[in-house]
C-alpha cells in the first residue's frame, strides 16, 4: 500500500470505486486512491510542468498526448487560456477520467476533447 496503512478494521472492505477530489492550482481531478494498483489518477510530480506549459498557451491550440487524466490539457484551457486542446491516450480509461475531469471544470466539450487512439497512428493521421 505504498507505505502507509488504512486505519480500521483489516477484513474491512474498502469500496475501491470511491472517488476523491484533488485540486492542484484551481483545477479539479477525479482521483480513486482506494483502487486496486499503483495509480489514484494523479501525478502530483508534474505539477511544475502543468504550470510552465500553461504559461505558453494563450490563444493557441494544444495537443496532450498520452493525456491520462488530461492534466496538461485542462492546465492549458483553464490556466493558460488556450483556444483548444486535444487529448490523446491509448487507454479508454484514460479518456474518461480526462473527459470527467474537463466536465468537473466546467470546459466546453466543442473546445477540449480527449480520443482514444494509438499515438503513432495519431501522429501519422495528424501531419495528413
Amino acid at each position: 500500500q505504498d507505505g502507509y496503512e488504512l486505519d480500521g478494521d483489516a477484513d474491512e472492505v474498502v469500496d475501491t470505486e470511491t472517488s476523491v477530489v484533488a485540486t492542484e492550482s484551481s483545477i479539479k481531478y477525479l482521483t480513486y486512491p482506494y483502487a486496486d494498483g499503483q495509480k489514484t489518477g494523479f501525478y502530483c510530480d508534474q505539477r511544475d510542468n502543468r504550470l510552465m506549459v500553461a504559461e505558453l498557451c494563450e490563444n493557441k491550440r494544444v495537443l496532450d498526448l498520452c493525456c491520462y487524466n488530461g492534466g496538461f490539457a485542462l492546465n492549458a484551457m483553464v490556466r493558460g487560456r488556450a483556444s483548444s486542446a486535444v487529448g490523446v491516450d491509448s487507454s479508454q480509461d484514460a479518456v474518461d477520467a480526462a473527459t470527467a475531469n474537463a466536465e468537473l471544470n466546467g470546459l466546453d466539450s466543442k473546445t477540449v476533447s480527449f480520443l482514444r487512439e494509438d499515438i503513432a497512428s495519431y501522429m501519422k493521421t495528424a501531419m495528413e
